[in-house]
């Protein structure tokens, strides 16, 4: 029956470094955290306005702006619970391909079935295994989706507020400022983020009714 070993075992090796993989993008705590945030959480004080004359040139901390808008917190917990959800069924179709791995393991040592069943057994095992990979692939597609709408849904929303914004404000450019940005040097006294912050979050809280 050792024959059934020599085929079997690179399948079962696959599957295990297909969940290693898998983890990497789904696993819990601070992995999920670090694929799902857009930018590192900063505190932002909004309690001052820059005095600047009309028409000037301003900008926002992009980053800093989305990181503290509470609709990011609110789009990133639903990412984050369907990846959880995501993470528990792929968990459970595991542990299944793994108790058909172990059954077939005994009946093969013991030799409790025909060696046509085992052939049978293990090509299903085989089929399992590429099940498994391509459900992977499947949902780590799916959640890289999720997440590129995510943020173009949050930065729709800041592009749109700022036409709201700007009536008022009558600037010529809002630029905004991030980390790869082409802005090489911005002068702080032009940095609208607090104010842009404050209205968005209003705002967002009045059509959530927060």
């Amino acid at each position: 029956m050792k024959k059934f070993f020599v085929i079997l075992i690179p399948c079962i090796i696959g599957v295990v470094g297909a969940i290693g993989v898998y983890f990497l993008f789904f696993g819990k705590g601070k992995e999920v955290k670090e694929t799902v945030k857009l930018v590192d959480t900063i505190s932002y004080e909004t309690s001052s306005i820059p005095s600047v004359t009309d028409g000037s040139i301003v900008y926002v901390e992009l980053d800093s702006l989305t990181a503290n808008y509470l609709m990011t917190e609110d789009l990133m917990a639903q990412l984050e619970e369907k990846m959880k959800k995501l993470d528990a069924d792929f968990t459970n179709k595991q542990k299944v391909f793994q108790a058909n791995v172990r059954d077939f393991e005994n009946k093969a040592n013991k030799r409790l079935e025909t060696q046509s069943k085992l052939a049978e057994m293990q090509q299903q095992l085989a089929q399992d295994e590429q099940n498994l990979l391509q459900l992977r692939d499947r949902y780590a597609m799916e959640m890289e989706e999720e997440r590129g709408v995510m943020q173009r849904k949050i930065l729709q929303s800041i592009m749109d507020y700022l036409k709201e914004y700007n009536k008022e404000k009558g600037y010529k450019y809002i630029l905004g400022n991030a980390f790869d940005a082409k802005i090489l040097y911005a002068d702080p006294s032009l940095d609208v983020t607090a104010s842009v912050l404050d209205g968005l979050n209003a705002k967002y809280k009045a059509e959530n009714k927060k």
